[in-house]
Order: structure tokens, then sequence, then C-alpha cells
């Protein structure tokens, strides 16, 4: 155990020896010198190494002070008189700097193989080089996404979204996992699901818009008005793009809250447009005016108004409140103010409200001469909800049973506008053929699909928020006329 002792003694000889070394050449040699027999004379090759008592081999000892020296008699002295004693400080180096590289290296060998043994997908290049550990947490996280997959195929969704939790909370930076976290959350953990949302918008400044659409979407179908009321006025204020997306949003919201004060403080912002200005006040102005005073006031705005949205919304309101003739109007002295899509939506909806069911029939039929395309399905579908009528809706059927809308991806929202408004309109035949189609494109058995149905033949006795998630990528216009439905504002004034 000799060398064992030595090994600790040199390691802290190094220090000590060196150390009283440099302060006695510091005082010019005066005193004492701290490693020579204070007894001998103090010459070369005659004087003792007192630094030298408890050592085990007097070999071990010349690795921190090389000036001791055998003599050919076989005893141990000192080599170099009394005033040329000095330190080693580039042994001490060395010797230190060497044990700590050994330690360094043994340390992250085990971190490697413990790290790879657990499953992490390090290499030893990256674990020994400190610059390249930044990169860990995205590999933790790779670790971690890989557990959500299995756990996912395997059906324990939560130990899937716990893990997938903690590959996020590793790697913030991975937009994609955040969008995936904040998607498969709002079912289960709705305040995890906003959280997500809110933190990409921060962090992805650049994805923003499009983030905020996947929140607005995920928030509609829980019925989170309040939220969306907070989330479109600050996308109104942050940007004029999808302006008339959010202030529909906002006022679909409101409608449902009475948030007044939103409104208001929304409305004095100097970021907004001059329209949505204008379109705030009205919609304040409504809750104050007379039933009589409030279709002039709709009317005098459609007729002079120069934005799109503004048209469309007090149309829309015209209509509820039982104008819809205004509305005929309107639509044909200033239909170059609106899409296609819009323009249809509104005529739609004001010959519904006026009984004219042969004009509308026949239009529908105009429209439906062409093979369908999503978008004309799910404009149908949401007119049938607002508008449940069993001869409309078995003459969309009927067409679409002739051509069908193939089982892709893509018109998965359109087949699940047409099962709503097969549901709405009670039509259980109708609601298992779009049923079929629909498992056909989600390759699951959505066996809730059943339940949903017969839901939403129910109508207002409904709470909408137990069966809308399950349909989350409905159209936007789809589900606030499902919502309209299924949750009605309360009667605006007038009505």
């Amino acid at each position: 155990m000799g060398w064992f002792t030595d090994f600790f003694r040199l390691a802290w000889g190094f220090f000590y020896w060196n150390a009283r070394k440099t302060a006695w050449k510091v005082r010019s040699t005066r005193g004492r010198c701290p490693c020579q027999h204070p007894s001998d004379s103090g010459r070369a090759w005659e004087t003792g190494c007192e630094a030298l008592a408890g050592w085990n081999s007097p070999v071990r000892f010349r690795r921190l002070c090389p000036l001791l020296q055998r003599t050919e008699a076989g005893l141990w002295r000192c080599s170099v008189n009394r005033s040329d004693v000095r330190p080693f400080w580039g042994r001490a180096l060395a010797f230190h700097g060497g044990v700590a590289l050994v330690l360094y290296l043994v340390v992250t060998l085990g971190a490697f193989t413990f790290l790879r043994t657990v499953g992490y997908a390090v290499t030893y290049p990256g674990v020994l080089w400190p610059p390249a550990w930044k990169k860990h947490p995205a590999i933790r996280a790779e670790f971690f996404l890989e557990k959500y997959r299995h756990a996912s195929a395997a059906g324990d969704n939560r130990q899937a979204l716990m893990a997938l939790s903690t590959a996020y909370n590793l790697d913030p930076r991975n937009y994609q996992v955040g969008l995936l976290l904040a998607n498969l959350s709002q079912a289960s953990n709705p305040g995890l699901s906003d959280h997500v949302h809110q933190r990409l918008i921060n962090e992805h400044p650049a994805q923003a818009a499009a983030i905020a659409q996947l929140w607005l979407r995920a928030l509609i179908v829980r019925g989170d008005f309040q939220t969306i009321e907070t989330l479109a006025a600050s996308r109104l204020q942050a940007s004029t793009d999808q302006a008339a997306v959010w202030m529909h949003a906002l006022l679909f919201a409101n409608l449902r809250t009475g948030n007044g004060n939103v409104i208001s403080t929304l409305r004095s912002s100097p970021h907004l447009p001059a329209w949505a200005s204008d379109l705030l006040s009205l919609h304040e102005d409504l809750g104050t005016l007379t039933p009589a005073a409030i279709p002039p006031r709709l009317a005098a705005i459609a007729s002079n108004t120069t934005d799109p949205f503004s048209f469309f919304f007090v149309c829309r309101r015209l209509i509820q409140l039982g104008h819809a003739h205004e509305v005929i109007t309107l639509l044909e002295s200033r239909a170059g103010l609106l899409r296609r899509r819009d323009f249809v939506s509104l005529r739609f909806d004001a010959l519904a409200a006026l009984g004219w069911d042969s004009i509308l029939r026949n239009e529908i039929s105009s429209l439906l001469l062409a093979d369908p395309t999503p978008a004309v399905v799910e404009l149908l579908a949401t007119h049938l909800i607002r508008h449940p009528d069993s001869a409309r809706l078995a003459l969309v059927f009927d067409r679409l049973a002739q051509a069908p809308l193939p089982d892709t991806t893509e018109n998965y929202p359109a087949y699940l506008a047409l099962f709503c408004a097969a549901g709405v309109g009670r039509d259980q035949p109708r609601l298992d053929w779009a049923a079929v189609h629909i498992r056909t494109i989600a390759r699951v058995p959505f066996r809730s699909l059943d339940i949903i149905g017969r839901g939403l033949a129910k109508g207002e006795d409904v709470h909408a928020e137990n069966h809308l998630p399950a349909l989350r990528q409905l159209p936007f216009e789809t589900t606030y006329a499902l919502l309209d439905r299924l949750k009605p504002p309360p009667s605006p004034p007038g009505q």
C-alpha cells in the first residue's frame, strides 16, 4: 500500500512544498530552507531532505522534486546548494492536469456508457466535448419522442402525453413537437394546451398567425369564449392579416360572454383598421338601441360600407332579425363586394328565412350540376345546419351518392360537415352514410360518432362541448353554425 499513500502525499506535496519553496524564494532565501535538514551544511550532495520524511519511496518523491539525488554511497541528498533550492510548479501542473484529464475521460466514458444504456442516441465525442453538450437536450427530447411513439402505438395515451410533454420541455425550440403537444392535450388538459399555444406564439413570432388559427380551432370546439375574446383581441392588434377571421371570432364569442370591456378597450386601439373600429362601435350600439332602431341602422351600414366582412356581418344580423328580404336586395346591388362563397351563403340563408323553398332548391341544384367540390359541400352542409330542411338535405346527399368526394384527408372536413348536417336534420340513414366515409378516412373505429349523431339530433338540450372536440377538424363556418344551434347566445335586441 506504500504506492497508494505516496500517491496522495505526491498530490498534496506538489502544492505544499512548492508553495513553501516559493515563499522562501520571495524572501530572498532568508531564514531556514523549508525542505533541507537544518542541522546539515546546506551544501550540495551533503545535505539531507527533510521533506522526504514519511515517504515510502524516495524515487516517488523525485517526481515532486528532482533535486533529490542518490550519492555514490547510496544516500539520498539534495543535489544543489541551499540558495539554489527552487519550486517545480510545472511538474505540479503536469501531474494534476494529467490526473484531471484521466478522471475526466473516465467520467465521460461512464456517462456515455450510461446514456447509451438508457437509450439516448449520444456519441462519445458529443459527451467528451463540452461545447457539444448544448445538443444534449435535443437528444434527450428525441428519446422521449420515441417513448411517445411507442406509448401512442400501444394505446397508452396517458404515458404518451407525459413523454411528449417532457420532450417539449427539454427542447422548446422544436416547433412541431409543441404543436403536437398543444393539439393532443386540448381535450385532457386544456390548461396545458393553452399554455403551450401561447408559448409557441411568443417564441415563434414568424409562425404566430398559423399557431393562433390552430389555437382558435381548439378554443371554439371547447366553447372557451373568454379565451377566444382575449386571443382575437391580441391578434387584431398584432397584425391586419386575417383581420376578418379574428373579428368574426371576437364578435361571435362576445355575443356569448357579454364582456363590454373587451370591445371598448379594443375599439380605442390605434392598431385597428378603421372598418374594425366602426364594426366594434356598431356591436356596442346594438346592445343599447331600441328594437325598432336596429334594422334601419344595419341597413344603412350595409348600403355604405366598403368592407366585405362588415357587409357580411350586417347582412347576417339582418337575417337573424327577420329582414331577409332587405338582404336579398342588398346582395343584388352589392354583389361585387363579397367573395362568391360568402355571397351564396348569405343568399341561401336569406332565401331559407323567407321560405322561398322552390327558388332555393333550384339554386342548390344548379350549384350541384358539376361534380361537388369540398368547398361546395361545406357551404351546403353549413347552410343545412343553420336552416334544416329534409328536402334540401336529400337533394345534397342524393347528388353526393352519384358523385361522392374521394375518401381522402383533404375531404375529411367536408364529410364531418355533412355528418353534422344529417344529425341536425335527424336523418339517420344519411348520418350513417357520412359516418362510413369519416371512419374510412380516419382509419379508426370512431365509436363516438354514433353518440355524437344522436346528440346532434337533440339540438339545444345538448352540451356542445361534449361533441365538438371530437369534430375539431370541422370548417370554421360550420363550427360557428353548429354552436349557434347547440349553444346559442342570448337573443339579440329586436328579436
